[in-house]
């Protein structure tokens, strides 16, 4: 299939599809094998390769379509078995398949009429590599790796390996099923012609192995130079995105979103003690909390709750703070030294348990800390929020479900804006829950709340809207009629 792109002089509005395309190279995850199709990605009923014994298919075509691909490493996959090939290793080993065998270094990723990128054209980073103690660590396991697993092929020089191995690294896309869990990696020539923000204005969903580049906002017109998408998840302080950013792209993202004075005072806010006031409160619980990191060295690093505005970064009216108390500064009400243990001991509590919170009672044992405590769009509250409901669902409490969906929805719109594909997945399994309590007026609204979003992130050919979401509307307005 062959890219499809819009015409760069006309203007652009929310739910516009940019870009279509097809990958370079790919594969499916192996925590994936066994249970979708090496081809299509599918989840279905499934047909192992007689060859190699380790991919599958859902049937005789997507076998006959992947075959280009995996005639070579059908053999090396069986030489070495019961052993796994990493997915890195296995990329890399299809990137360098590509341009020895194929029309690698010859093809064109087209994201306008006259616009392509080559693989030739893909950064590799190879200084910023040099300097990365991790990423050459895992670039010297994947070489171990290729040399005994491609017998066949002659393997480049280890400059030049490093070389692909930096252009895949930097410009692969993670690649995701319809409830925006990875299950792939694909590297997208024209799609990496776009750049980070943390405020983008362009959303990246797949259909399979397809990836589909959506406008999120209005545009008087496309330009490449302007369309943005978000690297990474957004649920997170300015600092935290920066450096995983820096870490995984060498770059230190200085959007305005990162920037964003009324983001930074609510990342570790406190609640105020007044109930009908919802201003932040900001209140220092760990030394050296850096909530963002500035080009300018004066204000290079951002300390949380740090008595000087020019430490903490936050102008005078946003800081919490009243002379020498810890005070609200819109109702005035005064914070007591029991609260601010009581949110020091939340936070810090948080912070130890978020690396693990897959159980729903340490979830809701930290949310009974929080709650009333941390500030209702604090980012470890919303974090928290998000893993409980999600075992909660695994779990089918949908009761205590629905309760935390009604906080999380505003956490969602904060974090990720009001055009995400999370937002609208959210909407869509509270609606899905509401449905089975036969809750069908609320169950409506959130289907239609999912509604106005997927349709612009994903459009309306996509399964996700076609097959999931218009039936569930449909089913809700039948049983309400």
């Amino acid at each position: 299939m062959k890219n499809k792109y819009r015409n760069r002089d006309s203007s652009v509005k929310a739910g516009d599809l940019i870009l279509t395309e097809e990958p370079f190279a790919y594969i499916l995850s192996s925590k994936e094998q066994g249970i979708r199709c090496d081809n299509c990605l599918e989840r279905c009923k499934l047909l192992k390769c007689s060859g190699c014994q380790f991919v599958y298919y859902c049937g005789r075509v997507c076998q006959k379509e992947a075959w280009s691909d995996h005639k070579w490493e059908c053999a090396n996959l069986k030489r070495i078995a019961p052993k796994v090939i990493p997915d890195g290793a296995r990329l890399l080993a299809r990137v360098i398949n590509r341009l020895q065998r194929g029309d690698g270094s010859t093809y064109r990723g087209f994201y306008s009429a006259t616009s392509f990128r080559m693989w030739k054209d893909l950064m590799s980073h190879y200084s910023d590599l040099k300097a990365d103690k991790k990423r050459m660590d895992h670039f010297s396991t994947l070489c171990v790796v290729l040399f005994e697993y491609l017998k066949d092929l002659s393997l480049p020089n280890t400059v030049d390996l490093m070389g692909l191995y930096g252009r895949m690294v930097i410009n692969s896309f993670t690649i995701l099923d319809m409830d925006m869990n990875s299950i792939g990696s694909g590297i997208y020539l024209a799609s990496s012609i776009i750049d980070h923000s943390c405020d983008p204005n362009a959303v990246a969903t797949f259909d399979g192995r397809t990836i589909s580049i959506r406008a999120i906002k209005d545009m008087p017109c496309l330009d490449w130079r302007h369309i943005r998408i978000s690297y990474i998840d957004l649920m997170k302080t300015s600092y935290e995105r920066q450096m995983e950013l820096q870490e995984n792209y060498y770059f230190l993202c200085q959007c305005d979103r990162c920037m964003d004075d009324n983001l930074l005072k609510h990342y570790h806010a406190a609640q105020c003690l007044n109930t009908q006031c919802d201003n932040p409160i900001s209140i220092q619980w760990k030394a050296n909390c850096e909530l963002v990191k500035r080009l300018d060295k004066e204000t290079d690093n951002i300390q949380n709750g740090n008595a000087s505005d020019h430490c903490n970064g936050l102008d005078e009216d946003i800081s919490g703070f009243t002379g020498d108390s810890t005070r609200c500064n819109e109702c005035g009400t005064k914070y007591t030294e029991g609260r601010i243990e009581a949110f020091i001991k939340a936070m810090e509590f948080s912070e130890l348990h978020l690396q693990n919170m897959k159980d729903v009672d340490v979830c809701k044992y930290c949310l009974e800390k929080q709650e009333g405590v941390l500030h209702p769009l604090n980012v470890m509250y919303a974090q928290t929020l998000d893993h409980a409901f999600d075992a909660l669902i695994q779990l089918q409490l949908w009761e205590q479900a629905c309760v935390y969906a009604e906080k999380l929805i505003p956490c969602f719109k904060f974090y990720y804006g009001l055009r995400h594909p999370l937002l609208g997945l959210l909407h869509m399994k509270y609606g899905k829950i509401l449905l089975y309590k036969m809750d069908l007026q609320k169950a409506l609204q959130q289907f239609k709340c999912a509604e106005k979003i997927l349709k612009i992130t994903h459009g309306d050919r996509h399964p996700l809207y076609k097959k999931y979401l218009l039936p569930m509307i449909n089913q809700t307005m039948l049983e309400s009629d």
